[in-house]
């Protein structure tokens, strides 16, 4: 057993303990204790208090009707007329969606992305602006490069996006990864994403 469930079981003993007044198994209890003070740095805490920082909108700019399903984390993004963001997604600041976009759950839209109208961003999507090309996640956003789709795109399951331009009229397939420039209308699938049949 981890120590962090030790430890919160140990916590569910005392909250009962202070709740009901009662004595909770003393021997349940020895184990506990015994198994968290062994794994516990001398004069330490054993569990630090995180930094909480809450989901939520903040500084979105939305056109008419559009739909949001709770709970999202958008700020400083622009939503097009008619669109809808389902749960459990983010949108980053600087980020532009047109009108009439369906934006699935737990997709995830960073910043230097601008979707058209009229598009689909299903289930777990992912747009990346960074490509690692330091080694690593480049703290500096002048590495980061921009997405831009156009109008009528729909985005699959899980697919992911890397820094590119996508013409108008284009699907993109479940799982699919888009690592280059597409300039015809058609349907595009796997790793990379490549034309299976033009529209």
């Amino acid at each position: 057993m981890s120590d962090f469930c030790e430890a919160h079981k140990l916590e569910e003993i005392q909250k009962a303990q202070f709740q009901t007044g009662s004595v909770p198994n003393k021997s349940l209890h020895r184990f506990l204790t015994s198994r968290i003070s062994s794994s516990q740095p001398p004069g330490g805490t054993f569990l630090a208090k995180p930094e909480i920082r809450h989901a939520g909108i903040v500084d979105v700019q939305f056109g008419k009707d559009v739909t949001l399903i709770q709970p999202v984390n958008l700020y400083g993004c622009t939503i097009g007329d008619g669109s809808f963001v389902g749960p459990f997604v983010e949108i980053q600041k600087g980020v532009k969606i047109g009108q009439r976009c369906r934006i699935q759950s737990h997709a995830f839209i960073c910043e230097l992305v601008t979707i058209g109208d009229e598009c689909f961003v299903s289930h777990g999507a992912m747009f990346v602006n960074d490509l690692f090309g330091t080694g690593g996640p480049a703290e500096n956003p002048e590495l980061w490069r921009s997405t831009r789709l156009g109008n009528r795109v729909s985005v699959g399951t899980n697919a992911t996006i890397l820094p590119v331009t996508i013409c108008d009229q284009v699907v993109i397939g479940a799982g699919a990864v888009v690592t280059k420039d597409i300039t015809v209308p058609g349907i595009y699938a796997g790793n990379p994403a490549r034309l299976l049949r033009r529209l």
